[in-house]
């Protein structure tokens, strides 16, 4: 085992939300533990809930990494100021970005939380950042609207393309329609950008 001066606290911090992202994209949440973890960084387990409360808070912080490795996705992909067709390019970068690290964002929803652990607020920021970039793309649409209804559209929209790709995902999607996840996703994206503009 390790010992705790063979690392900062900032040091051990990092080393344990590195090798836990490590362990969730090899193994899937469902079979991670603060048991296997402690092992895997060689220090023992108590350590770990010295530096954080519970197993959901380190869950909580490699969630943290994948949101912000969305958010960064989607600032690299966009070329110009957010319109319609903006959210077109999210949707591909999305559809990407979860296939490619579908553990990781599988412990975004999958994980279950103990009851009694609350969800922090810089979390719930975290996915409201998302939610704003969608939002900017709406109010392009119609600068008209107040706020609010970007907000809400933005949201919708995320929930369903976050659906259908959990779907494909768990390999059911083909069992709804015979479609690919792209056609399916660009769709909606072009219902919930025409239900936009009709309001």
């Amino acid at each position: 085992m390790a010992r705790r001066a063979d690392h900062t606290r900032e040091e051990l911090v990092e080393l344990i939300i590195d090798s836990a992202q490590k362990m969730i994209v090899e193994l899937g949440v469902e079979k991670f533990s603060a048991r296997a973890l402690s092992k895997k960084i060689g220090y023992a387990p108590g350590t770990l809930y010295h530096h954080f409360e519970d197993l959901d808070a380190i869950v909580t912080a490699v969630n943290v990494k994948t949101l912000s490795g969305l958010a960064a996705s989607f600032a690299k992909a966009r070329d110009a100021e957010p319109n319609a067709n903006t959210l077109h390019v999210y949707a591909d970068v999305f559809i990407s970005y979860v296939r490619n690290h579908k553990h990781l964002w599988n412990a975004l929803f999958e994980f279950k939380r103990s009851e009694d652990s609350e969800v922090p607020d810089w979390y719930v920021a975290k996915i409201d950042g998302l939610i704003q970039i969608l939002t900017d793309c709406f109010v392009a649409i119609r600068k008209d609207l107040p706020i609010e209804e970007a907000q809400r559209a933005s949201r919708l929209l995320f929930a369903s393309v976050h659906s259908v790709s959990s779907l494909e995902n768990s390999g059911r999607l083909e069992l709804i329609m015979n479609r690919s996840i792209d056609d399916v996703a660009h769709e909606l994206v072009d219902i919930h950008i025409s239900a936009y503009q009709a309001r």
